[in-house]
């Protein structure tokens, strides 16, 4: 991709995403959790909102690990080799054990429902989305700094 078609598709991207709807968790996973049928089947970023406030932004690719299945993984934990619970999905994670804003996944669970809201923007590729996710986390600055550790493995591969 040239420098100038590199450009252009981040400048159209922008204005897309600001002119996109915020969107509730309901339209898109249903109250035990699960994805609902049909939608956000492709590639693209989404931006998850606190009220007002960008909390997190995140890009999913297509096939088995298009949006809806990276939105799911919101809702979803597993059992560790040593039995101990873990989470599909980085901000879940972080609610849960770096920040300690919750006891329980159904707490954050209940946070998303209630709290927090979405913006999506389609794209073509993985590999645009994540160039998305990265232009969207340094224009919108969220905060607290969920997407902390993407920020640091892009300056150490750069």
């Amino acid at each position: 991709m040239k420098c100038e078609d590199l450009l252009s598709f981040i400048t159209e991207k922008w204005e897309a995403f600001q002119k996109a709807e915020y969107h509730s968790f309901n339209e898109f996973i249903d109250e035990n959790g699960k994805p609902r049928k049909g939608v956000l089947k492709h590639a693209g970023v989404y931006v998850i909102y606190e009220g007002d406030k960008p909390i997190y932004v995140g890009s999913a690719g297509k096939g088995k690990r298009d949006l809806r299945c990276r939105i799911k993984d919101l809702f979803k934990d597993y059992r560790g080799k040593k039995g101990e619970r873990k989470y599909y999905h980085t901000l879940t994670r972080k609610l849960l054990t770096k920040y300690k804003r919750f006891k329980s996944l159904k707490e954050v669970q209940t946070f998303y429902f209630n709290d927090c809201r979405l913006k999506i923007l389609g794209i073509e590729t993985l590999r645009k989305s994540r160039l998305m996710e990265a232009v969207l986390i340094n224009l919108l600055e969220p905060k607290p700094r969920y997407n902390d550790e993407i920020e640091v493995e892009m300056r150490t591969k750069g």
